[in-house]
């Protein structure tokens, strides 16, 4: 059986755009996403090799995510505020009742076995 791992990075994204991209290269398949990095600062990168016994996961799952938004880390609302800051940007965003704020981002996908 193959050795089970689980893993978390956090990623501060600079400049005015972000992005990432995936390839599968078995498949050939490629995505990924692009937005304001003002919006976004942060990207977690996550891993999960049959490390996590209990459902949905049982053991047998082997997947990794990506995931861009406003914290650095998966916490609850209350570890966000008491952090309130890492690297000297933002840890959350507070959207004060009755207010409304939009965000553009794009998203691709490719088959670059197709393509050729």
């Amino acid at each position: 059986q193959e050795k089970s791992s689980s893993k978390f990075t956090t990623h501060l994204l600079a400049g005015e755009k972000a992005s990432f991209t995936a390839l599968d290269p078995f498949s050939g398949i490629e995505f990924g996403y692009r937005w304001n990095s003002a919006d976004f600062p942060w990207l977690g990168i996550w891993e999960e090799n049959r490390s996590r016994k209990d459902p949905p996961w049982n053991g047998e799952t082997v997947t990794c995510g990506f995931e861009f938004g406003v914290s650095p880390f998966p916490e609850t609302r209350r570890q966000m505020i008491d952090r309130a800051t890492l690297f000297g940007v933002p840890a959350y965003r507070w959207i004060p009742a009755g207010q409304r704020i939009a965000v553009e981002y794009s998203a691709f996908f490719t088959n670059l076995l197709q393509s050729r």
